[in-house]
């Protein structure tokens, strides 16, 4: 049995491009996996802190503090239990929401995400990862800066196979019907290969 993390990182709890696209990919996901198991991550409905000195301490140290480190335990099991990841995000200033950069700065941990002994080795085997985003302005590079720190972040981690769904140029009405549906396709079309 299957089962997908779900993560959203938009402030916009409606009228979201990018978590639009998440209840699409959902809805064809589950068609796919009739049986299986949907962890959600809201990390707008349900913010994680942001990393504090007294949490970095807890996860280099020997007898870690278990308060500290509870939320990032959590966060991480999470991960673990998932065979698949969706993460959902629109780029603001050039780069992810910050509740999602805090998310990552409590998931991506030695001993627990990846290790590092003579050489770094992600932990996150054999998980399979989708980004949805969402921007105004028109991509003009192959990546945006958004799905390349997601990329490093992921691969950091050792989730290596990541499909990317971006939805670029939002500020352009004519243009979001269009863009929706070649998403559209292309997830159907992800279930189907």
């Amino acid at each position: 049995m299957n089962t997908l993390l779900r993560i959203d990182s938009s402030v916009r709890t409606q009228n979201s491009f990018s978590r639009a696209l998440g209840d699409y990919f959902i809805q064809q996901w589950k068609e796919k996996n009739p049986e299986g198991v949907i962890i959600e991550r809201d990390l707008t409905l349900k913010p994680v802190p942001h990393i504090n000195e007294q949490t970095v301490n807890a996860f280099f140290s020997e007898i870690p503090d278990v308060e500290s480190t509870c939320l990032s335990d959590e966060l991480i099991n999470e991960i673990y239990q998932a065979n698949e990841i969706l993460i959902t995000s629109p780029m603001y200033n050039f780069g992810i929401p910050s509740s999602l950069k805090a998310y990552f700065d409590l998931v991506v941990r030695t001993k627990k995400t990846f290790s590092e002994n003579i050489t770094r080795k992600g932990l996150l085997e054999n998980k399979k990862a989708y980004v949805i985003s969402s921007m105004g302005g028109i991509l003009q590079e192959k990546r945006n800066p958004l799905e390349i720190h997601i990329t490093q972040l992921l691969n950091h981690m050792g989730v290596t196979d990541i499909s990317y769904f971006p939805l670029d140029g939002t500020v352009i009405e004519t243009r979001i019907a269009e863009l929706v549906n070649f998403q559209q396709a292309e997830i159907v079309k992800q279930f189907n290969e």
